[in-house]
């Protein structure tokens, strides 16, 4: 058959290069779920670290304004998980199918309020104006995936169909492009090998110009989790030999403690920082 060999030597190429997508898709999962559990992780310290320093009398006045800067940046992690979760679950109920593939449509709706807070806590959200539980029905779905999508086109966000990506961990990274590799390998004896040979070709390109635009921003992700890591490590050793002197007067401590207590309280807040730190 005319192409055949061409046609050959192309899905395997593609073959080739698909793989290589689907495993950073899948270490870029593993990442972003990492990293979304050290900032769960980092919330506990400083939550153990706010309730050391409130119990120490007399402590400096700009120790208060520090940590209500703390409280504030608690309260919008916890307000974008909170949205990220209610958004998916409205989809999930406008009959939003939540997949692992398009083509293939194997439905992971159950786990989708957890993908949806790594994704939104790791890339941002973009408020639809009203509060998605206020409606209902096809207006629902579109808010919870325009939301979910870094709001409309209009907007500047994604729109609903990066919404559904977003919540497929494949977002705008070319999420119908596992789709469309399904698409061209059920219909390679209907179609002519060069013709298939050309779609192939053509779609191989997109898929490496994704695999390279995600593997950058794998490290990214990668850098940000590590960077967490750190601060985290640090405050911790710290926090542990502070709290020998909890609930005592500021009043007593000396120099070097005092200093120590300043700098538990400074990177607190930077970490603080961090939990709302975007890719």
């Amino acid at each position: 058959m005319f192409f055949s060999g061409y046609k050959k030597e192309v899905l395997k190429s593609y073959g080739e290069s698909l793989d290589a997508y689907n495993r950073t898709l899948n270490k870029g999962q593993k990442e972003i779920q990492r990293l979304y559990e050290r900032r769960r992780i980092s919330i506990e310290l400083i939550l153990a670290i706010e309730t050391l320093v409130n119990s120490i009398a007399n402590s400096p006045k700009e120790y208060e304004v520090v940590t209500e800067k703390i409280r504030l940046e608690r309260k919008k992690f916890s307000k974008t998980e909170e949205y990220a979760a209610e958004a998916s679950l409205v989809a999930k109920k406008a009959g939003v199918n939540i997949a692992a593939g398009v083509a293939g449509g194997t439905a992971v709706a159950a786990a989708a309020p957890t993908v949806a807070m790594w994704i939104a806590t790791t890339f941002g959200t973009a408020s639809t104006g009203t509060a998605i539980s206020a409606l209902s029905g096809a207006a629902a779905k579109s808010a919870a995936l325009a939301w979910l999508g870094g709001g409309t086109l209009a907007a500047g966000g994604a729109g609903m169909a990066g919404g559904q990506a977003l919540l497929m961990l494949a977002g705008p990274l070319g999420w119908a492009i596992a789709g469309g590799a399904v698409v061209i390998s059920t219909s390679v004896l209907s179609v002519k090998n060069r013709k298939i040979a050309d779609n192939a070709a053509k779609e191989e390109k997109e898929i490496r110009k994704r695999t390279g635009e995600m593997s950058e921003m794998n490290g990214k992700v990668l850098q940000l989790s590590e960077e967490t890591v750190l601060l985290y490590g640090k405050m911790k050793k710290l926090y542990e030999d502070l709290n020998q002197y909890r609930g005592r007067d500021f009043r007593d401590f000396d120099d070097e403690i005092r200093v120590q207590f300043g700098g538990l309280v400074n990177d607190t807040f930077s970490l603080s920082e961090m939990l709302n730190k975007k890719v």
